[in-house]
């Protein structure tokens, strides 16, 4: 019986090589998978932390600006900053006094900062929109004639399509909450700075289409 029994040793098996060749391939593929998933959960966590750390700064800005844009919204429900009803005009009599004056550079200044973050998205736009929005939109019309005026003393065209840029952030962001916040939201506010309502916008069945495919509500001119 052990006569029948022989080893080999000059005849080499590839095929057991290439078969535990294809069991490590399948588990340090499967190592790899796990390792870029671990990875890509990692960098949403920290995308995500970065976020709220980013909007919970721009909140905490808004905060410290409050008195300074009741201050402003105030100044404006008294007398707007100037006496301008068609066009402003570079020299105008100036309605508001120096504290109120200092209060809408200060907050100017900062809505530009914290506009162009959120237009960017360095601040999550809409949940920033959706906190503050309809705060940004009343300090925007308390604001206007001043930010015109101040355009006028740059020399500078008093609409961005024309080539305004100081405190252009400001006003698009404004712009874009006004055009994205609930219609009720905006025209309340429009309505305690005795502004003309808003009307609902028809919607065609191309932009809704567009719409539905980028998978958004933002208006397609933002």
């Amino acid at each position: 019986m052990f006569d029948e029994f022989q080893i080999q040793l000059t005849t080499f098996d590839w095929n057991g090589v290439s078969g535990l060749t294809n069991v490590l391939m399948v588990i340090l593929t499967g190592l790899l998978l796990y390792g870029l998933k671990q990875g890509s959960n990692n960098i949403k966590e920290s995308a995500l932390s970065r976020d709220a750390d980013i909007l919970r700064w721009a909140m905490t800005e808004m905060d410290h600006l409050k008195p300074a844009i009741r201050l402003i919204t105030d100044a404006h429900k008294r007398h707007p900053y100037c006496n301008c009803p068609n066009e402003h005009i570079k020299h105008n009599d100036c309605y508001w006094n120096d504290e109120e004056l200092k209060a809408a550079q200060e907050v100017s200044v900062k809505l530009q900062r914290i506009g162009y973050m959120a237009l960017h998205n360095l601040i999550s736009r809409n949940h920033f929109m959706n906190v503050w929005g309809p705060m940004f939109l009343s300090t925007w019309y308390a604001l206007e004639p001043w930010v015109k005026h101040k355009r006028l003393d740059l020399d500078e065209p008093q609409k961005i399509e024309d080539g305004a840029y100081s405190r252009i952030y400001l006003e698009q962001f404004a712009l874009y909450c006004e055009q994205n916040l609930p219609l009720v939201l905006v025209n309340n506010e429009r309505r305690r700075f005795n502004l003309p309502m808003h009307k609902p916008s028809p919607v065609t069945f191309k932009t809704w289409l567009l719409a539905k495919v980028k998978g958004t509500n933002e208006k397609l001119n933002i």
